[in-house]
């Protein structure tokens, strides 16, 4: 085939339309975004598992894509080469923050900003879980439900291709009011979740993660990365900054709250209150039991916070951080600064391991509100730990007495049942309380010692007084109903109560003011002359010499203390109780099975064994000790 004959000036415009042509190819090929297009789309595309991988390409922008065939992954990293276009790719930059296994990421953020956005890489999901270490000795007995406390790292168990992932979102400090009502609550902090939107929001392919008093927490079952959101709601009321740590982890809860109660109110008085947690473990002594010892002789594993009950901190006090920067009584067994708040371990009631609080320098007549808590792991706390971001409970509530005529006491070496308050007076130190309650008790427990000496304890079953019961339960019944009835329970006078017993009725109040007829039952009700002469005074008569307190109402010991004595003891012992009627109302009191908040009477040792009401046709008591203890008998009224 012959090519046409072109003229000269045909061939010149033939050979500048080929070299123009030539030109735009060449230009196109430097400028086209395809290849930039590429690699954004391949960075978010699903993986395919057949692909090969492919290690070192690399565009003219300086984007680099790995693909690792063992973690499923494409990386994109840059490595600028040209600084002409340096402005141009961080434009690019992706807005998210990643977020690490157990480590928060913490950011501020302005009322009404907003959002952070955050992403939990598919790297990191699928990436070895960390060791774990134990928080305590032995799971709580309450709440093994809770993986932060087991001992074993099995994770839990996720739909094939998944794996479980635990969210939490803490606020550590939150905007000020302007409203002129400082103790409000400011709006909570939003939280956004979306396994496919990098920017997830309301409406979003998005779902929410309520959050309530500062702290909000999810359970998820994940494939590939997840993203995360953060706003701060608009709000004309309040200004200034929240500050919070979002955390992500495939191994436990990095931060926690259960919303049930795990302390228990012993007692208060003016300035301060007594509270322990529930029992930690289902195990006793002897001291040859390893788990128990571990409990009783290592630190205690328990922190507090306490908070007046009308503080604005109520807006953030289901988050640890946010407790830990705010609360106003704080108390931390491994730290060594001086604290109002004394933490130790007790066995009492029941001889099974339990965490106790001292709290001291309260104000009088003063509500409050307590929080327990633990602080990351046993050796650990904070980022990088498993459940380093602390637990709580939820709050118990104590209110302090305001006439200054009890003190709690605790610890004492013989009645170590007792854990409540006392009648005295502000002038008598704590040490001085104890060593004299104590001391009035313990050579009256030698009188009856030695009357149960008599009794054939170490026959055969067969041979001894009862099936049921042995000198050892005798002797545990008699200490424990001794200490109730020597170491009267003491109430404020004001007290509305018809079931506390008013004592020292004719003493004057610390402000030198005596009872009014409005406040005391005997005066408006009394046509009861033994009621009213056993009112005049303390229950043991030395209290009143030693202790001197002004008129306060006492809660009398548990009926069943008198049952407990004498099913427990022999008969020869001579132990008995009257009728109903005759002296009861006088010296005891029963418990109410429809009061589940408020102490009713007073009763020392196991609760298991406290019956729910006082049985019939049983009889009460008036009691009539052996031998030595008659003398005793004559001090209780």
């Amino acid at each position: 085939m012959q090519f046409p004959k072109l003229t000269p000036l045909q061939s010149r415009i033939v050979v500048s339309l080929a070299a123009s042509l030539i030109v735009i190819v060449f230009y196109l090929s430097l400028s086209s975004p395809h290849f930039a297009y590429a690699v954004e789309t391949d960075s978010i595309a699903p993986k395919d598992p057949n692909r090969p991988p492919l290690l070192g390409l690399q565009d003219r922008l300086g984007f680099t894509e790995r693909y690792s065939w063992d973690d499923d992954e494409v990386e994109q990293n840059y490595e600028p080469e040209f600084a002409e276009l340096e402005r141009g790719i961080s434009e690019w930059a992706p807005k998210s923050q990643n977020l690490n296994n157990n480590t928060p990421g913490k950011r501020s953020i302005q009322v009404g900003d907003g959002p952070h956005y955050w992403v939990f890489q598919n790297e990191t999901l699928w990436g070895t879980q960390a060791p774990r270490t134990k928080r305590l000795p032995s799971p709580l007995v309450d709440i093994t439900h809770w993986g932060t406390f087991q001992n074993s790292t099995e994770q839990q168990n996720s739909p094939e291709g998944t794996r479980g992932v635990y969210v939490s979102l803490s606020v550590c400090d939150q905007p000020s009011s302007t409203s002129g009502t400082p103790n409000d609550a400011p709006p909570q902090l939003e939280l956004y979740i979306s396994f496919s939107n990098p920017e997830p929001g309301p409406g979003n392919s998005t779902y929410s993660v309520p959050v309530d008093a500062g702290f909000g927490s999810s359970t998820l079952n994940a494939r590939a990365a997840i993203y995360f959101a953060v706003l701060a709601p608009p709000s004309s009321n309040f200004n200034g900054k929240y500050s919070y740590e979002l955390a992500v982890s495939i191994d436990a809860p990095y931060a926690s709250y259960v919303d049930t109660t795990f302390l228990n109110v012993l007692d208060s008085d003016t300035n301060a209150t007594l509270l322990e947690t529930n029992v930690t473990a289902n195990v006793t002594g002897p001291l040859n039991n390893t788990e128990y010892q571990q409990w009783m002789d290592g630190t205690p594993p328990f922190s507090l916070f306490a908070l007046k009950n009308d503080s604005a901190i109520w807006g953030i006090h289901k988050s640890f951080c946010g407790l830990k920067n705010h609360a106003q009584i704080k108390g931390d067994p491994t730290d060594q600064q001086p604290s109002s708040v004394n933490m130790s371990m007790t066995d009492r009631a029941g001889g099974r391991p339990k965490e106790q609080f001292y709290i001291q320098n309260l104000n009088g007549s003063s509500a409050y509100l307590a929080i327990p808590a633990i602080d990351g792991t046993s050796n650990q706390s904070g980022g990088g730990a498993v459940g380093g971001g602390g637990l709580l409970w939820a709050p118990t509530s104590f209110r302090t007495k305001s006439d200054y005529n009890c003190r709690v006491i605790f610890n004492l070496p013989f009645c170590s049942e007792v854990a409540y308050a006392v009648p005295s007076n502000q002038h008598k130190a704590f040490a001085d309380l104890v060593k004299w309650y104590d001391g009035e008790a313990q050579p009256l427990y030698v009188n009856f010692s030695n009357s149960l000496q008599q009794i054939p304890c170490n026959a055969t079953s067969s041979a001894q007084y009862s099936l049921a019961r042995n000198c050892t339960d005798c002797a545990s019944a008699y200490r424990n109903w001794l200490c109730a009835v020597l170491i009267p329970r003491c109430e404020d006078f004001s007290s509305p109560s018809k079931l506390f017993k008013p004592r020292n009725i004719d003493k004057s109040f610390i402000n030198g003011t005596k009872p009014s007829a409005d406040l005391n039952p005997i005066f408006t009700h009394g046509n009861n002359s033994i009621s009213y002469l056993t009112s005049m005074s303390s229950r043991y008569l030395p209290i009143d010499a030693f202790a001197s307190p002004g008129p306060y109402k006492e809660v009398l010991p548990c009926a069943d203390m008198c049952y407990e004595l004498v099913r427990s003891c022999p008969a020869s012992l001579g132990f008995a109780c009257p009728l109903l009627g005759k002296g009861l109302e006088l010296s005891y009191g029963k418990p109410d099975p429809s009061n589940k908040t408020n102490v009713t009477c007073n009763w020392l040792g196991d609760p298991d064994k406290m019956s729910l009401g006082v049985r019939r046709g049983q009889s009460l008591v008036l009691l009539t000790i052996a031998c030595a203890t008659a003398l005793f008998v004559g001090y209780l009224a």
